[in-house]
């Protein structure tokens, strides 16, 4: 099933930027899909720092925002620092001393496809979803590359946006790498953890980019 599901995807995702790496389809089997893109333009050595909330939003059903933020989202958040950390990067006190800043969102339950080259930021009007002012004085921010998604319940994404770009209100906050990861819910918390932390690490090992 995962097999056939990665096909559909990769088929509508033809035109993404020549950085997105593909997962080995024999090596599917049991773990979450996995799959990242990235801005080629991006000088990665000319970051020094990076910040990651310890909470990740929820993007459901809800008309309100909800954030999770127990030791479970911690471990997740951890999950990518020390994926950072092995890169050279040194993780920052606050967002206002970093280079990188780092998003996590959970889809939870609601299943759309989302497909926009140009709008402004992902899940545009969805309530508490990050806004460029979380980071800022920025007017917006977007991505510098083409996005193609079908999210499903059960999906995690990281979005990396370049925090010691040009600031002003009128300056786009630039998105340059994001991930996305999916797989079906297994009814066991832990298990399902692990494999979303191995999904972090995969990401990763798929852009070996991101180094300082």
């Amino acid at each position: 099933m995962k097999k056939k599901r990665f096909i559909l995807l990769a088929a509508a995702a033809a035109a993404l930027a020549s950085c997105q790496k593909n997962p080995d389809l024999e090596a599917l089997d049991g773990e979450y899909l996995v799959y990242t893109q990235c801005d080629t333009t991006t000088e990665w050595t000319a970051h020094a720092s990076y910040f990651v909330p310890d909470s990740i939003l929820v993007i459901g059903n809800s008309e309100t925002p909800l954030y999770w933020k127990d030791g479970d989202a911690r471990k997740l958040a951890e999950t990518v620092a020390a994926r950072l950390d092995e890169r050279g990067f040194t993780r920052a006190a606050t967002k206002e001393e970093a280079d990188l800043g780092v998003q996590l969102s959970y889809v939870s339950s609601t299943r759309f496809f989302v497909s926009y080259p140009v709008t402004p930021y992902w899940w545009w009007y969805y309530p508490g979803y990050w806004d460029p002012y979380y980071w800022g004085a920025w007017g917006t921010w977007g991505y510098g590359f083409p996005v193609y998604y079908s999210y499903s319940e059960n999906s995690l994404l990281m979005e990396m946006l370049d925090l010691a770009a040009p600031t002003g209100e009128d300056e786009e906050l630039p998105v340059v790498w994001n991930a996305y990861i999916d797989g079906d819910l297994s009814g066991y918390r832990v298990f399902d953890l692990e494999r979303m932390a191995r999904g972090i690490d995969q990401a990763f090992e798929q852009s070996p980019y991101i180094q300082k």
